[in-house]
């Protein structure tokens, strides 16, 4: 028979708390338009680190199958309802690295996507789309050649 340290149950014990409550942060909501998001790099070899998203799956109930959302499936929200940052908030004063760690540690990504109203008076409509942090490359520069933005 075995014989079981408690002073090895009460660590592992310790550790599996810590990690429940450290391991995932809850929800961020970023203010963009784009798929990612570039800062420039620290490392002198590239120009940046960008950083990548996918659109998350969701279930297609008419299919019985998994899709990738489009922006044809995003929810239209108040902006006042929700506590978002724009890149720059969530990038300012932050290492590459630490930006990464945080997104990483992200258990809920959402997209926050500003357009033009189709009324006259150019209000706004915002919309949510859940997204998932694919990890960092560098030297992508994003670019849109799109006439319609």
């Amino acid at each position: 028979m075995y014989k079981i340290n408690r002073k090895y149950l009460f660590l592992m014990f310790i550790f599996l708390i810590y990690s429940s409550l450290y391991s995932q942060n809850e929800t961020i909501y970023l203010l963009t338009n784009k798929g990612g998001f570039a800062i420039n790099s620290e490392d002198k070899r590239f120009l940046t680190d960008y950083f990548i998203f996918t659109f998350k799956k969701g279930k297609d109930s008419k299919k019985n199958d998994f899709k990738y959302y489009t922006l044809d499936k995003k929810k239209e929200i108040s902006i006042d309802t929700i506590k978002y940052k724009t890149i720059k908030e969530f990038t300012e004063n932050k290492k590459p690295w630490e930006i990464h760690n945080e997104l990483s540690l992200m258990r809920n990504v959402f997209f926050i996507k500003k357009t033009k109203s189709d009324k006259p008076n150019f209000e706004y409509k915002y919309y949510v789309i859940p997204v998932i942090y694919e990890g960092t490359r560098k030297n992508i520069i994003p670019t849109d050649l799109s006439i319609h933005k």
